[in-house]
């Protein structure tokens, strides 16, 4: 289902009493949270699902009223087994992926340097494909959220899931996080139509794709 309000017309006439609509649209968590009201009003509940990944690897966040989530288990577990949290009310889905993005942005921007670098240094004959496996299989990156999942977050004093339906406080969030996005929008922009390699790099990660369907 698209995100824009005007696309529930042609979809209300079809909709009943406790009928469960999925949006997996790249949609504002503030225009879900919107939409869920509208069709609450009909008893009609609107899961708000953000995805991230591609392929058989992708994670689904939703938000949305947890018996209609409870309805929805057999067929998340179906398509992302293992790979599905339910973050909150609605608009948490879209909101949590609109946080995922940020680190999707900063990490393609950082191996689009970093590959750039190694390219065009000249002084080793590096094999680059050999390189990307030797750092899937032991980076940091994927270490340090490993540690934050098994440990760090557990023993802090942090909620497990977005709990707020005030919209002034999810904004307030949003502006806390918007800094790494610009950051690494900076640098996407500083490094268009400077070198082929790059854009090639940033492209094939999707970070530019991404960008122009906000």
């Amino acid at each position: 289902m698209p995100g824009s309000g005007a696309s529930f017309k042609p979809l209300k006439p079809l909709l009943e009493a406790e009928d469960i609509v999925v949006d997996s649209a790249i949609t504002d968590y503030q225009a879900a949270m919107r939409h869920a009201r509208l069709l609450a009003e009909r008893g009609i509940n609107l899961i708000d699902a953000g995805v991230s990944g591609c392929g058989t690897h992708y994670a689904l966040m939703l938000g949305g009223e947890a018996h209609a989530i409870e309805k929805l288990k057999p067929c998340l577990e179906a398509i992302s087994p293992g790979r599905w949290l339910h973050c909150g009310p609605s608009g948490s889905g879209h909101f949590v992926k609109q946080a995922h993005q940020y680190i999707e942005q900063s990490v393609a921007q950082t191996l689009m340097q970093s590959l750039a670098a190694i390219k065009k240094s000249g002084s080793f004959d590096v094999d680059l494909p050999a390189m990307a496996q030797i750092w899937l299989l032991g980076g940091a990156y994927h270490a340090g959220l490993q540690d934050l999942a098994l440990g760090f977050l557990k023993e802090t004093n942090i909620l497990p899931r977005i709990a707020s339906n005030n919209p002034q406080e999810l904004e307030i969030l949003r502006q806390q996080m918007t800094p790494a996005l610009n950051l690494a929008l900076a640098l996407h922009y500083a490094g268009q139509g400077s070198n082929l390699f790059q854009q090639q790099i940033v492209t094939m990660l999707g970070a530019a794709a991404q960008h122009k369907s906000d």
